[in-house]
């Protein structure tokens, strides 16, 4: 297979992993020590790739150091827009609005233009996927969740495109994402002691076996999605990921019996077509 089908398919996998870590996310009591306890697993795991490899030179860490902010900040919006919405409002809209961005970002720091066919299709994918989290009677969604939302898609834009170039100056996506993890764990986990204190460690240890199961996830979707990174153009890329708001809705629906409905379907089947048209569409 050439390598854009090869990164198409991995980032399908990234989408759906991605959506089961979300129902993880959304389901835990303590949504800050979860992701904490999550990605200090995730980065455990991953300690065997930084003890056999060598320590990656500057040209990696300053995209490291940057993805600290970036993640840091990331982790920060999503949780507070979790704690104060429901799953089904503010997933989509942080997950839809995250490729428009990442293509626009791509075209400043890495150069990679979208032909008119493409924009087309990620106009189409980003249109149908915001509006999954958009009111069903037409009123508006919360403005302050809403707010939340968009700065983690903002940050997903963002660190999409730093660790697209930190992946690929790497040489090895593995070894660039055993480093970033524990450069999200790290400040994630001094968040938690800060705000949780003494609390900490009950906390910690309540929410332990979901967090492995979700650190799996994460280790999934962030593995495919740095892979596909490595391997084809940022925007479209990102715009496949976000197919993780149809996985999520499905999830839900099964799950935790939440009404799937006409609207979410005609929704997904406009999202599919995009992405669809978006793929492919000659490239410029």
């Amino acid at each position: 297979m050439d390598p854009v089908t090869v990164a198409s398919l991995a980032m399908l996998g990234s989408a759906l992993c991605h959506a089961f870590m979300g129902l993880y996310t959304k389901a835990s009591e303590d949504t800050l020590v979860f992701r904490a306890v999550m990605m200090l697993v995730g980065g455990i795991a991953l300690l065997p790739v930084l003890l056999t490899h060598d320590i990656p030179g500057w040209e990696v860490w300053r995209f490291l150091l940057v993805a600290a902010g970036l993640h840091w900040a990331f982790q920060m919006a999503m949780i507070s827009a979790f704690n104060q919405a429901d799953m089904g409002l503010v997933y989509p809209v942080m997950r839809g609005a995250a490729p428009a961005m990442a293509a626009g970002f791509a075209l400043l720091f890495l150069g990679e233009v979208l032909s008119w066919g493409q924009t087309a299709g990620l106009a189409i994918a980003v249109a149908a996927v915001i509006g999954f989290g958009w009111s069903a009677k037409g009123g508006l969604p919360a403005a302050k969740p809403l707010g939340f939302a968009l700065l983690a898609a903002s940050m997903t834009a963002l660190y999409s495109v730093n660790d697209a170039a930190g992946a690929r100056a790497a040489e090895n996506p593995l070894v660039y994402l055993a480093w970033l993890y524990w450069m999200i764990a790290l400040p994630v986990g001094l968040t938690a002691l800060v705000r949780r204190g003494r609390r900490l460690p009950t906390l910690a240890r309540a929410a332990l076996r979901p967090a492995i199961i979700a650190a799996l996830f994460g280790m999934g979707t962030y593995s495919l999605a740095i892979y596909a990174f490595s391997l084809a153009p940022v925007g479209p890329m990102a715009a496949l990921r976000e197919t993780s708001v149809v996985f999520g809705a499905g999830l839900a629906a099964w799950v935790l019996k939440e009404p799937f409905g006409r609207r979410r379907i005609l929704l997904a089947i406009c999202l599919a077509a995009g992405l669809v048209f978006m793929q492919v569409s000659p490239g410029v």
